[in-house]
């Protein structure tokens, strides 16, 4: 393959498997950070936990070292060989979710998840960075997305295959099923793709100060707005991927292998959709105005949160398939996208920086605060659903009918409730659309 040259385009047949084999790393990425939520309720269920324990598990542990280590790992790819860097955290995270079949308690998977959170911080602001230098602007969020739309298949993998494991074969063989994998790609990737040069380096040769970036994006309203805005619909997002088969399961009676397959079709079929279609849509109009990129995610919003609660609410899981598909359509539609344009607010030697800056904001916001107190307030509201001692007397998870329908409203009214966050952010995506007019003043509206 040839490398582009500075100011270029690859050729359409390397810029093919940049594309396909960065998307099959993404969806393991995805594949081996959801396979607790898929296995949640058989882990809850094995190892005596909470949901709050769960949400631990998944989120904050997971979201602190990712988010910690992101910003240090990015700067190093503003240094070094960005293609080195993904194979080598995406080698981490794989032996770390393989390792996690091995444990046997929450404090050893605990463990190890944070080790999964340290493998994946380094991948996304080196690959923003990237596909900044390898495709010109007014395709980046087309590229992007069209890595991304591999997230979604990597959650149906995850769903469906996971599920189907570990409901046949326990939730430590799914571990391990599904982390090897990773290993084969960090080699392909290694030996097949090679490092960009990077767009304009000559403007700026040096890799500017952390400090300068902290400054930079601090005196851009944009990159703060479309930053707190992604993160409120991260809460959501992150809360619906770790806890839906969960409800499915205690809410509707469904096994996990069933459960999975729903989760495969409502959520990550409908979130490929939209991630692809928000992409296009999002390079179309930018190219006339650029405050579409925060008027656009605004819109859905709009009409992803009715949805949302109406699926929430709904007493057959089909109804609730066919709402939550829309509803997660429109939620996720426009997250690649804003990932692309607040790379056009910083310099180019800045990029991975400010892409491991929104992702912290990001998950931290979502992953991390969102899990941690939907599985808390999941908690508190079984308790009060439930009449007696909820924490005694349902213990271990007893089968008792009351102990189960205390467990799935509790879990069903804090998820209603995580959906008000949807409020604020569709007014701050719609603040960051007057404020990408004023920073971006190239980008006027055409016609």
């Amino acid at each position: 393959m040839t490398e582009a040259r500075s100011g270029e385009t690859a050729p359409a047949g390397s810029e093919r498997w940049f594309i396909v084999l960065l998307g099959l790393v993404y969806m393991m990425n995805f594949v081996d950070r959801t396979i607790v939520s898929v296995a949640g309720e058989a882990i809850r269920r094995d190892l005596d936990l909470t949901d709050l324990q769960l949400g631990l598990l998944g989120g904050l542990a997971f979201s602190l070292f990712y988010a910690a280590l992101g910003i240090p790992l990015a700067r190093l790819a503003e240094r070094r060989s960005r293609v080195g860097i993904i194979a080598a955290v995406t080698a981490i995270w794989s032996v770390m979710t393989a390792l996690s079949g091995a444990t046997g308690s929450f404090a050893q998977l605990l463990l190890c998840r944070m080790g999964v959170g340290v493998g994946e911080a380094g991948f996304t602001p080196a690959l923003v960075s990237m596909i900044s230098d390898r495709f010109p602007e007014e395709r980046r969020a087309s590229a992007f997305s069209t890595i991304a739309i591999w997230v979604p298949i990597g959650a149906a993998i995850s769903a469906t295959l996971g599920g189907w494991v570990v409901q046949n074969f326990g939730w430590r063989a799914a571990f391990l099923a599904l982390g090897l994998p990773g290993l084969i790609l960090a080699l392909l990737l290694k030996l097949t793709i090679p490092e960009p040069p990077r767009r304009n380096a000559g403007e700026a040769t040096a890799t500017p100060p952390f400090g300068a970036v902290l400054r930079r994006v601090g005196r851009s309203p944009a990159f703060l707005y479309l930053t707190a805005a992604s993160g409120l619909v991260g809460m959501v997002g992150f809360g619906l991927n770790l806890f839906m088969i969960p409800l499915l399961v205690r809410r509707y009676g469904l096994d996990i292998a069933q459960a999975g397959l729903i989760f495969a079709i409502s959520l990550s079929l409908s979130m490929g959709i939209g991630n692809y279609a928000g992409g296009r849509a999002a390079d179309w109009l930018g190219r006339r105005d650029i405050g579409w990129f925060g008027r656009a995610p605004a819109l859905l919003l709009m009409v992803a949160l009715p949805l949302y609660l109406l699926a929430i609410l709904q007493s057959d899981w089909r109804w609730f398939m066919v709402l939550m598909f829309f509803a997660a359509a429109t939620l996720y539609a426009f997250l690649p996208a804003i990932m692309t344009v607040t790379q056009r607010l910083v310099e180019p030697r800045m990029r991975a920086s400010a892409a491991a800056l929104h992702a912290f904001g990001q998950t931290v916001a979502g992953l991390g605060i969102g899990s941690v107190a939907l599985g808390w307030l999941s908690d508190r509201l079984a308790a009060q659903a439930y009449a007696g001692d909820y924490r005694v007397q349902c213990a271990h998870h007893a089968v008792d009918r009351a102990c189960g329908l205390a467990a799935a409203q509790g879990l069903q009214h804090a998820m209603m409730a995580a959906g008000a966050v949807l409020i604020l952010a569709i007014v701050l995506y719609l603040r960051a659309a007057h404020a990408l007019r004023r920073e971006i003043p190239g980008a006027t509206p055409q016609g």
